[in-house]
């Protein structure tokens, strides 16, 4: 009797601590509460609560969309990207990344117009889809004029460049300094593709590239025409805008 009492004492003194470690047993699927709300439904508006509203997102200066992109305010019909599209950012939307120069924070490289245009497409999709793109917006790759725009102010000395030390690759976005608009590497690092149809069959990109090493090259005015809508090289990669399908 005394070895079946102590056996008893012993289990209920294991026992107790791990009831009030972890508190009273879950309620099965769908109890409901005091409020006569079920446990799904409960979470369901938990997990709503928190999802951003792209329309008080877009009331500030700045915004990250659903891929991670930081998306700057030029006006209320344009936002830009603060940096090129990076490999990260790609292989998000496209399942892929191309780049000759790795690296989550370079940007993506050895891309062509096409493709810099596919990811426009499912990068727009997915946030229509995911309820986090502004009515009447879509992503884009900026026209030549608004590549003028972004670009304002940006100085050779903020440029990733062979001008002065030649390089080997691509550097991460941002490693020096913005422009005016708070954008980096609008020259430099790699050539950014525009979207211009009257460029056909050509397709313009401008800004230079990690091994620009010629004064001209590195103008803001200077072009350089492809070979083509599918033309991929090492020096090639774009930056998104978004911008209101009405242009208003």
């Amino acid at each position: 009797m005394k070895a079946t009492l102590a056996a008893g004492l012993l289990v209920a003194s294991v026992c107790w601590p791990a009831v009030a470690q972890y508190g009273a047993a879950a309620k099965p699927a769908g109890a409901t509460d005091s409020t006569g709300l079920t446990n799904a439904t409960t979470a369901a508006s938990a997990v709503s609560t928190n999802k951003p509203d792209i329309k008080a997102l877009i009331k500030g200066d700045s915004f990250t969309n659903g891929a991670g992109m930081v998306m700057v305010k030029i006006s209320p019909a344009l936002w830009a990207g603060r940096f090129d599209v990076t490999q990260e950012e790609y292989q998000k939307i496209e399942g892929s990344n191309p780049s000759q120069f790795p690296g989550d924070r370079n940007p993506v490289d050895s891309v062509s117009w096409n493709d810099a245009g596919d990811f426009c497409a499912k990068l727009t999709e997915r946030e229509r889809k995911n309820e986090m793109l502004p009515d009447g917006f879509v992503y884009s790759l900026p026209t030549q004029a608004q590549w003028e725009l972004l670009s304002a102010g940006a100085e050779l000395k903020d440029a990733v460049t062979s001008m002065g030390t030649r390089r080997s690759g691509t550097a991460p976005v941002g490693s020096l300094g913005a422009n005016s608009l708070g954008l980096y590497d609008t020259r430099g690092n790699v050539w950014q593709w525009c979207l211009d149809p009257q460029d056909k069959p050509f397709h313009v990109l401008r800004g230079g590239a990690w091994d620009s090493f010629i004064e001209v090259n590195v103008r803001p005015e200077f072009r350089w025409f492809s070979n083509g809508a599918d033309d991929r090289k090492n020096v090639y990669g774009f930056r998104c805008v978004l911008v209101s399908e009405s242009g208003k």
